[in-house]
């Protein structure tokens, strides 16, 4: 066992983690949870000894943390892989790193394809990451990482962006390694059920500091600190669908929260409607003969695996993918049929809101340019005044602090959840009445997701949009939506 204590991290203006201690236990999982921001990822560079220049670092054990051999698996592989390079030339330069061959290191990097249950391992050792799934490329990343023989695996947030079915194969996959080679493992996540599926022990981290720790089933069953309990009250619950989800700041407030139930969707008129629809890419079908409606006023879930069509059906309704066949009605009007004004029209009226909001705003513009942006494009609002004002009622509208102030800022000042909030401000910016949720809360914290996801309900009874809700996560599709659609590969 090796035992970090008091790991402190500080800028030379404030501390960043104050007096961590943790155990890493050969055969054990530890996992750290809580919002961004909290000191998790701080942590793990710490150990691994990646901490950028500038930082101070102290507490006892480090020294023995980094005699140990460890490796990290990230949440994104498709950032963390080289695109230049085969896959398994890059496990092989991992086991070389560890003094084996090039004969040797190829051998033993097919072995690790084969344990990580890569399809193929002789075929796959082959490919580029770009020509894999992303389940694929998340065990691309583990075999890498355990072709270094570790003593320690940091698993960083590594089943956040795959769907429910592979994040559990991924799941089951670390804790079936760790059972088998006997290493420690430290696993970064805010995902309460995936803690639950992989983890012995349990630190609870808020503002750098540690509010609660104890055994996985312990902290999760009977939680002491209050961010804690609003850590795990904040998640969709599996049998209900209260009017609004409680948030971390409820329970550190002292707040009680309604419980009063959504009201059942009352139905209405078919706004949306596909009939047949038909997609293939490179020769493989990927939508065949769908049909989908959605009603005014109504969310619609979608879910399914990766490679099931979900983003291929919302990249056809806002016509970024052109279909091979079938027909998409809006108000009972076919869209190849529209003239000019009346493609404007829906255009406007069908809207997308990204999973990454920041990639989906411009780095150079302030907030407020580009909300104010795609107003003036379709002219709407009136006046330039009355449009700056609509802005600011926007702003106010999807919960952020101080209007005025946002208004001028840019992007990378936001935090996540503020970024996405404003990709839902610029969003309603045009009036429409349909709004296509992309894995919108995939990315942010269980408690931020609360917040979007709030915002999202209050934002639709106000406005009466109907949504169409895609999400890999199905608590999250099941709390939201009125009625599910299910996906298969190949549909």
């Amino acid at each position: 066992m090796t035992a970090l204590r008091e790991l402190r991290i500080a800028t030379a203006q404030r501390p960043l983690l104050h007096g961590l201690s943790l155990e890493l236990i050969p055969g054990q999982c530890s996992a750290l949870v809580g919002e961004s921001g909290s000191g998790k990822s701080l942590t793990a560079l710490a150990i691994m000894d990646l901490l950028p220049p500038g930082l101070r670092v102290s507490g006892e054990g480090l020294s023995e943390v980094h005699r140990l051999r460890r490796a990290m698996v990230f949440q994104e592989p498709m950032t963390a892989l080289n695109p230049t390079m085969r896959v398994g030339a890059q496990i092989a330069e991992a086991a070389e790193a560890r003094g084996k061959s090039t004969d040797e290191a190829r051998v033993y990097a097919l072995e690790w394809m084969r344990r990580v249950q890569l399809p193929e391992p002789e075929l796959s050792y082959r490919k580029y990451p770009h020509q894999m799934s992303g389940g694929q490329r998340q065990r691309v990343m583990i075999a890498m990482a355990m072709a270094q023989d570790p003593d320690v695996l940091i698993a960083d947030e590594p089943t956040t962006a795959l769907d429910h079915a592979v994040a559990h194969e991924i799941l089951g996959l670390l804790r079936q390694l760790q059972k088998a080679e006997g290493f420690s493992m430290l696993f970064i996540s805010h995902d309460l059920d995936a803690v639950q599926a992989v983890a012995d022990h349990l630190y609870v981290l808020r503002n750098g500091e540690c509010v609660e720790e104890g055994p996985v089933s312990q902290v999760i069953q009977a939680p002491t600190h209050p961010y804690t309990q609003g850590l795990l009250a904040s998640r969709p619950p599996k049998d209900r669908k209260p009017l609004r989800l409680p948030t971390v700041q409820d329970f550190m407030d002292g707040h009680s929260v309604s419980g009063d139930e959504r009201p059942a969707y009352p139905g209405g008129a078919p706004i949306l409607e596909v009939v047949g629809l038909s997609k293939s890419f490179g020769g493989k079908a990927i939508l065949s003969d769908l049909d989908l409606v959605l009603h005014e006023g109504e969310t619609l879930g979608l879910v399914g695996a990766s490679g099931s069509g979900k983003s291929t059906i919302a990249r056809c309704l806002v016509h970024l993918t052109q279909p091979d066949a079938g027909e998409i009605r809006y108000r009972g009007q076919r869209i190849d049929g529209l003239d000019r004004a009346g493609r404007q029209a829906m255009a406007r009226e069908i809207q997308y809101i990204f999973q990454d909001p920041f990639s989906s705003l411009s780095p150079r513009m302030r907030i407020g340019e580009a909300i104010l942006e795609a107003m003036q494009v379709h002219r709407l609002w009136g006046t330039s005044p009355e449009q700056r004002r609509k802005v600011l009622s926007l702003l106010e509208a999807v919960g952020l602090p101080d209007p005025e102030e946002a208004y001028a800022k840019y992007p990378h000042e936001f935090s996540g959840g503020q970024r996405q909030r404003i990709g839902i401000a610029r969003t309603l910016a045009v009036d429409p009445r349909v709004i296509i949720c992309d894995e919108s809360v995939a990315a942010l914290d269980v408690s931020v997701q609360a917040q979007v996801l709030n915002v999202l309900n209050d934002l639709k009874d106000r406005f009466q949009f109907s949504y169409l809700f895609i999400s890999h996560d199905e608590r999250v599709v099941r709390y939201m939506s009125d009625r599910t659609m299910v996906l298969g590969v190949n549909s």
